[in-house]
């Protein structure tokens, strides 16, 4: 091993001593002064030779125990023989002494002793400080792993430092091998089993299922994990961590497999819940189910992995199936109705910037408010509402003001029995008064958007069908169930949630099923005239030059029309969601991307008609909402940056799920 010696004190000075020695014999056959001159020289380097080697002698004697003064014998080579590799350096990080332990495991028996070299020769980035810590420092040496204990000793101003080097390699390898064994729990749900098997005779049925089991079991067998059949259509699986990261970097393929099953017209889709990172299988178990829960409020097809730090979402790109069962809206029905008995006021609560959907079954649940005899009232922000044509025309027909309260009053409705409705939402950031909800009695909570981390939780009532076209439509099922011949919505109320299912249905043209249209067809015979709901979309004249404007500068991504503005004045605000929805007529544009800037703030809207999941797009920007609709707001960025945001969000979408 040829390594550089590094100059040190000692051997500058041993070259500087053997100069003046040279210099000593040539000159005293010249000149006697310079004799002595050089005779001086010389002995003054010889004596600094001595105190700086006597200096490290007795550092070392004290350290070592190594005969120096009157350490006793006996312990003379305890630390030379020391089966424990040992290390002295200086604060140069020098070599100064190595017991043969450290020879043998470190340096190598056949490579050339390192005294004075620098360690980091040897041990690469090797750090004494950082090894004088209380847990040490690991290092990875020869295929070996060693914890590196260091403790510093001052004597005469020299600092010297003692490293132990702990081989700790049996117990590295034994943690890594504990980790990869750990268990993980996945639950598997088929999501849709029930509405394939409705029209199906039980011996196809019973075909599918062998396929479907053939695939689980093709999945289960690439590990050493085992798989079991707990329902009709559920499934447990424990798999250890190592396999569970290969199922991850397959981004869950099981999913496509499943999909391909055939079934007919009907696809049958899969729902995955994974637990993983806990302390025991029991939590895991209970990550799991929670996980379950998310995909499934997602819209299922889809894998949802629950550790401590949150969740990590795979699938999920197919639309939702419609569920055909009613008879889960008549529970929830009756059970809001119960609820809302039981408190002295209902405080109905939709997100920021009100559109119709959200104000129209705001304004729903105010007539069940009505039939359970128990005053109502809508929180409505007029100043930001996407909805005003709707709100004025509501006001003028029922006369009704009194039933609306500006989020900065709500405060003084809340009382020991006031209960709060969030409609068309589910996640605090979202609402117009979230702190409304921590003085609440109760909460409730009714939305179709497929479900997003940090939904709000301890709610009395949580109904959610990500299977809706809008949350009109859910409270236009809900009110069937409830009204009577003596108490029933009026035409007016019947228009605005109309209103509501046509703007998130886009006129019935996506996300739109046979419960949509029986929603449509119970307002309809309520009274309400589709022609008054669509005056409810209308805008001016210059907000709709405002639109224009926002098309003419859209530009083409990756099959994406988007365009990008760093103001809008915000009475304008309502141009942005039809501008998302014009720019998706244009050819070959399988999604729209719309973001403009109002008050420091980018409001994003993004529509597709299903091709491109425009929510998991907005997801990575920190939004969400559906396959086909969905939004986003972006605080304190400028222009360039929040277009290196949308590129960026539509560049990782593409990657991983478009093939």
């Amino acid at each position: 091993m040829n390594i550089k010696k590094k100059m040190t004190a000692e051997i500058s000075l041993c070259i500087l001593l053997l100069c003046f020695a040279i210099l000593a014999t040539l000159t005293a056959f010249l000149n006697i002064y310079l004799f002595f001159a050089a005779l001086t020289l010389s002995l003054v380097a010889a004596l600094l030779l001595f105190i700086r080697s006597a200096s490290i002698r007795a550092v070392l004697s004290k350290i070592i125990g190594e005969g120096f003064g009157s350490v006793n014998t006996e312990n003379k080579s305890s630390y030379k023989t020391m089966n424990i590799p040992i290390l002295i350096t200086d604060s140069s990080r020098n070599v100064l002494w190595y017991n043969d332990s450290f020879k043998q495991k470190i340096v190598g028996v056949d490579t050339e002793n390192i005294f004075l070299e620098d360690i980091c020769m040897t041990i690469e980035n090797f750090n004494v400080v950082s090894s004088m810590s209380p847990g040490g420092v690991e290092y990875e040496i020869k295929q070996r792993n060693y914890t590196v204990f260091t403790a510093a000793s001052v004597s005469n101003s020299e600092t010297l430092y003692i490293s132990y080097f702990i081989d700790d390699t049996e117990k590295t390898r034994n943690s890594i091998e504990f980790l990869k064994t750990r268990p993980s729990i996945l639950l598997l749900l088929l999501d849709n089993l029930d509405e394939i098997e409705s029209d199906m005779k039980a011996s196809d049925s019973a075909i599918i299922l062998a396929d479907v089991n053939r695939v689980l079991e093709n999945f289960i067998n690439q590990t050493n994990g085992i798989l079991t059949r707990i329902s009709t259509k559920q499934y447990i699986a424990i798999i250890e961590e190592q396999h569970i990261e290969k199922i991850i970097d397959d981004r869950f393929k099981v999913l496509d497999n499943i999909r391909s099953v055939t079934t007919g017209a009907l696809p049958i889709t899969l729902s995955i819940g994974v637990g993983r990172g806990a302390n025991t299988i029991y939590e895991n178990h209970i990550l799991a189910r929670q996980a379950l829960d998310m995909a499934l409020g997602r819209g299922g097809d889809q894998a949802a992995l629950k550790t401590r730090s949150g969740y990590v979402f795979y699938g999920g790109t197919s639309r939702e199936i419609e569920k055909r069962n009613r008879i889960r809206s008549r529970v929830i029905a009756t059970s809001l109705l119960e609820l809302f008995k039981d408190h002295t006021t209902i405080l109905i609560m939709g997100h920021k910037i009100t559109d119709l959907d959200s104000l129209g079954s705001a304004i729903g649940l105010l007539r069940i408010a009505k039939i359970a005899g128990v005053p109502g009232y809508i929180v409505y922000d007029s100043k930001t509402s996407l909805s005003t044509l709707m709100y004025e025309q509501y006001i003028k027909e029922s006369n009704d003001r009194v039933r609306f309260i500006s989020p900065h009053v709500a405060h003084e409705y809340i009382d020991t029995k006031t209960l709060v409705v969030v409609v068309d939402c589910h996640t605090y950031n979202m609402l117009d008064k979230p702190e409304l909800l921590e003085s609440a009695a109760s909460i409730v909570v009714i939305d179709h958007h497929r479900r997003m981390v940090g939904y709000i939780e301890d709610t009395v009532l949580f109904y959610h069908e990500p299977y809706a076209s809008s949350c009109s439509e859910m409270i236009s099922e809900l009110l069937e169930h409830l009204e009577s011949s003596e108490n029933k919505p009026t035409k007016m109320e019947a228009e605005t949630m109309l209103a509501g299912i046509m703007l998130d249905s886009k006129d019935f043209s996506v996300r739109t099923g046979v419960r949509t249209f029986d929603a449509a067809s119970y307002l309809r015979n309520l009274g309400a005239d589709t022609v008054v709901a669509k005056s409810f979309f209308a805008i001016s004249m210059n907000e709709y030059l405002y639109k224009a404007g926002l098309v003419s500068n859209a530009v083409e991504y990756k099959g994406c029309a988007i365009t990008i503005t760093d103001f809008l004045p915000e009475h304008m605000r309502v141009v942005v969601p039809q501008t998302a929805d014009d720019l998706l007529n244009i050819e070959g544009i399988k999604a729209s991307i719309v973001a403009v800037k109002t008050n420091g703030t980018y409001f994003i809207s993004a529509r597709s008609y299903g091709t491109y999941n425009v929510q998991l797009i907005m997801e990575k920007m920190g939004g969400g909402g559906h396959q086909t609709t969905a939004g986003a707001q972006i605080e304190d960025v400028d222009d360039d940056t929040i277009k290196s945001m949308i590129y960026y969000a539509i560049d990782k979408y593409i990657e991983e799920n478009v093939r």
